[in-house]
């Protein structure tokens, strides 16, 4: 399970290292994709199979081919190299904006992977009261 927030750069080229404590999970081969709310998301092999799975059970439509469209269209494998890093394709460092400073969080079956800056605007906006009544609706408890 993923879990926990490290920081990192990305250089020039588009690289970046991997937090040590999401290597093995990930395994050395996974995907990067376009997530949602301006980041990026990993899978591991095993949960993107899941969600691809998902994806081709719902009905075909409009919102369908949509949503398919959303992930698959901008998904792409990457390795490991020696040194723990991967190379984000340009497309999807211009998708999340990844410049220079770099956040890894965990979230349970993927990790995010967003720009520092964006994930703290991000963060500044939301609400804890309106987090709480989220919560209550759907009978989450602490």
């Amino acid at each position: 399970m993923f879990m926990g927030q490290y920081e990192h750069s990305i250089d020039a080229k588009g690289r970046t290292i991997i937090p040590v404590k999401y290597r093995d999970d990930l395994g050395e081969t996974f995907v990067v994709t376009r997530g949602l709310d301006g980041c990026l998301f990993l899978y591991p092999q095993n949960e993107w199979q899941n969600f691809v799975d998902k994806l081709q059970q719902l009905p075909s439509n409009q919102n369908t081919r949509k949503i398919q469209r959303q992930f698959l269209s901008k998904a792409m494998e990457v390795t490991l190299d020696k040194q723990g890093r991967i190379l984000i394709p340009a497309l999807l460092r211009k998708e999340a904006a990844l410049e220079k400073e770099i956040a890894f969080v965990g979230m349970m079956n993927r990790v995010e992977v967003w720009d520092k800056t964006r994930l703290m605007e991000q963060e500044s906006q939301e609400d804890d009261e309106a987090l709480e009544i989220t919560m209550d609706e759907l009978d989450i408890s602490l």
